[in-house]
């Protein structure tokens, strides 16, 4: 049930649409739409029908098995200025106020009016209430980027702009590709591929391969890593600015970048780990509590005040400062990190996660104390979202529900993915031979 206080959120509109769902105005009813449909996703319902010209449409939904037209219970959604709404039409966190909760179904009912006139009939969606779930479980493979070796993927804005956001993905040789723009449709399942181009401007040199991508939300610009301690950087998606090792302090390769909005952290192979507050000036930590030299760090990230990375022979490095870390010994050969923060009924928990190429999985929700597993599959990427997610080798693929135990093999996916996002509630895989997965 929807709590009283977003209730009051959306009295006023709700209030309005009651009126005209009723009667009045100096126009018409429309019939009701034709071919309504409507599609779960990952907390939200993408929601479409055959639009008439001249027709401003509402939609109502509840939680629950039915809804009506005018139902005082139901949200309304009425457009903006209650100008009624277009087709297709996402149903999610910004137009709801909440997220929608995976698990509880959903009745809705779309109707429109003509010139101002009074709501006409209704029609739900073919198949009835839709319940949202979680992603994560069943996959599909993408156009593959070519024979490239993909290492990791970000995404973020693309030109500055509030209106557009990219995908970048990185790789062997240099390679960068990038989405132009994304659009909605995106956003509530990913059936058809990302369409993927090729920097127009100036691109990394071929000689460097690239391990891994973040964006910085503060700095305003893609920043990767890989061989050679080099590390290259775009605001635009389509220039890139490389640094060599003259700026990192080291020629080891960089395997893993993570962000916190205004300091990044790179980790790499023989104990190297750098960060910077300016993406350009990158400093060694003044304390790191015992010798990691012989340690390839391939994993790191951040949330909730806390870095983590991870590293060969079980290695776990903590942080709250950048400038001091905490080692400690877990298991596993650590080939990558993740985490994120989840909230279900305005609760948030933490969740950190590390993956190990013997299919160690570590779970953490304070990034300190850690529960340890093995799923016995060769691992070398994770993603924290709705679920916990870890890939590896050969279409390898295993989920774990955020306040479960048990980890359960996924389905779909092929090839040996190297780098994942969540990211428009979708999880996008990338990997060796151009290798690329989604689940959404």
């Amino acid at each position: 049930m929807f709590l009283p206080k977003r209730r009051l959120l959306v009295a006023a509109t709700l209030s309005a649409a009651l009126l005209a769902a009723c009667g009045g105005g100096g126009g018409s009813s429309a019939p009701a739409p034709l071919n309504v449909t409507a599609a779960a996703g990952d907390g939200q319902i993408f929601v479409a029908w055959d639009e008439l010209p001249g027709v401003e449409y509402w939609l109502w939904f509840k939680e629950g098995a039915s809804v009506t037209v005018g139902d005082k219970n139901a949200i309304a959604k009425v457009g903006a200025s209650g100008n009624g709404l277009d087709s297709p039409y996402l149903l999610d966190l910004v137009r709801t106020s909440t997220a929608l909760t995976n698990g509880t179904q959903y009745a809705l009912i779309i109707n429109g009016r003509k010139d101002g006139g009074e709501g006409g009939p209704g029609a739900s969606p073919v198949g009835g209430p839709v319940t949202p779930r979680p992603a994560g479980a069943s996959w599909a493979a993408a156009t593959p980027f070519g024979s490239a070796t993909m290492n990791g993927i970000a995404y973020g804005r693309s030109i500055g702009s509030t209106a557009r956001n990219s995908y970048v993905a990185v790789g062997d040789g240099g390679t960068v590709y990038n989405t132009d723009d994304t659009d909605e449709k995106r956003i509530y399942r990913s059936t058809a591929a990302l369409i993927w181009t090729t920097p127009t401007g100036t691109k990394p040199a071929a000689s460097i391969d690239l391990k891994a991508v973040v964006y910085d939300t503060s700095l305003g610009q893609y920043y990767a890593v890989g061989s050679n301690g080099s590390v290259v950087y775009s605001s635009d998606i389509n220039t890139w600015t490389t640094l060599g090792s003259a700026a990192t302090g080291t020629t080891e390769t960089l395997n893993a970048i993570a962000s916190s909005g205004g300091t990044l952290v790179a980790v790499g192979n023989n104990g190297t780990l750098r960060y910077s507050t300016n993406g350009t000036t990158w400093t060694t930590p003044a304390s790191i509590s015992e010798d990691i030299s012989a340690i390839n760090l391939k994993g790191v990230t951040y949330t909730n005040g806390v870095w983590v990375a991870v590293g060969s022979n079980g290695k776990v490095l903590t942080s709250t400062s950048v400038g001091t870390w905490t080692v400690s010994t877990q298991s596993g050969d650590l080939t990558a990190a993740a985490s994120g923060s989840y909230t279900v009924n305005s609760t948030t928990t933490h969740y950190y996660l590390a993956v190990g190429a013997d299919g160690t999985v570590l779970t953490s929700t304070n990034g300190t104390t850690w529960a340890t597993t093995n799923v016995g599959s060769a691992l070398r990427t994770a993603a924290v979202g709705s679920r916990l997610i870890a890939m590896g080798d050969n279409g390898a693929v295993w989920y774990r529900e955020l306040a479960g135990t048990t980890w359960v093999a996924g389905s779909g996916a092929s090839g040996n993915m190297l780098g994942m996002i969540r990211a428009q509630s979708i999880y996008t895989a990338v990997g060796a031979a151009g290798a690329s997965n989604h689940s959404y």
